[in-house]
């Protein structure tokens, strides 16, 4: 098969590989697509560093079982397969509190957040366990379906752990793919207000497409000033998806009292300063939302199913496996919001 595989910093080959050989309870996927996440990226450019050389990238996974292993029930050649790349143990402590990202003896497919990594999908082919397929809605293209992961976390952060209510009035500090499905949940949950902040036009406007209310351009004006102008009793809840330690900052800046806040994208080291006296009396409340589990996953399918979000709207490159090297300099575009690999 052909897999992109990441042998050091900046260096991304191309090669033919054996096509991967699976155990009696795996079977092989076909890839379909796959999204390049920032992490990815992270760890190309160097930023990330808890990756060991050589490694085939990619987590966010759609495609096509073609083989299945012989103690495989419930699963056939032909069967079209969303992708969890979370791989958890079901027996330790955190996977029986329903915490499976938090999987003691866990594995992660082409990503982060595990001290196993395995093959991922920037490949023709990955072998997986049959816990992490998820059956793909035949209304939903495979490129749609490859983002049901990152969806996941969105949801998981903005529905169940920041508890969005309808009617509440939202702030999204960053437009790129994160902030926009973030954007996408809310819209669909029925928040009132839905402000999103960025640096970039093009994505503002995508945001507009999305179902935003408001944007802001915040290299152009005071980002705290044109929200509280819109809504001049505060946000409800605040969204940091922009990655960056000043949107940390900005969010605790938006912030009054009872104001919910998730520290959604920043993943890079660094600190910020903030008040503890002042999350005490605002009873400002900070969350954070790592990783998928099942229950949002499957959560997840069923939205995308009933066409009541399309992650597949924030697509603005694709490109075939052979041209990797074209995919990952897209990644740099200011305009460029989720890019899709189709090997």
């Amino acid at each position: 098969m052909l897999a992109a595989v990441l042998e050091d910093v900046g260096r991304m080959v191309l090669k033919e590989l054996p096509k991967p050989t699976i155990k009696k309870y795996e079977v092989l996927v076909r890839v379909k697509a796959c999204g390049i996440c920032q992490t990815d990226y992270s760890a190309y450019t160097g930023r990330r560093t808890n990756w060991t050389p050589p490694i085939i990238l990619g987590h966010e996974i759609s495609g096509i079982i073609e083989e299945v292993g012989e103690e495989v029930k419930g699963w056939n050649p032909g069967d079209e397969v969303v992708l969890s790349p979370v791989i958890s143990c079901g027996e330790c402590d955190n996977c029986r509190l329903g915490l499976e990202h938090y999987c003691r003896n866990g594995k992660v497919i082409g990503g982060e957040g595990q001290k196993v990594v395995l093959p991922g999908g920037f490949a023709e082919y990955v072998a997986v366990p049959t816990s992490v397929l998820y059956k793909k809605p035949k209304n939903v293209s495979f490129d749609s379906a490859a983002l049901t992961e990152p969806l996941a976390g969105s949801y998981k952060g903005m529905i169940e752990y920041s508890n969005l209510r309808l009617g509440e009035d939202v702030v999204i500090i960053g437009a790129g793919a994160m902030g926009l499905l973030l954007l996408e949940l809310a819209v669909a949950g029925g928040a009132g207000n839905t402000i999103v902040i960025d640096v970039v036009d093009e994505r503002l406007e995508k945001a507009k497409e999305l179902g935003a209310t408001h944007t802001i351009n915040s290299k152009i004006i005071n980002p705290k000033e044109a929200v509280y102008d819109i809504i001049p009793n505060g946000p409800d809840i605040v969204f940091e998806a922009a990655g960056v330690l000043e949107a940390a900052k900005l969010a605790f800046e938006l912030t009054r009292r009872g104001t919910r806040i998730n520290m959604f994208g920043v993943i890079i080291p660094g600190t910020i300063p903030i008040s503890p006296a002042e999350i005490h009396f605002n009873e400002t409340r900070v969350d954070a939302s790592f990783s998928v589990n099942p229950r949002v996953m499957t959560k997840v399918i069923s939205l995308l199913e009933k066409r009541k979000v399309d992650p597949g709207k924030i697509i603005t490159h694709k490109f075939p496996l052979t041209e990797i090297d074209k995919a990952l300099l897209a990644m740099e575009l200011p305009e460029r919001i989720k890019v899709v690999i189709n090997p």
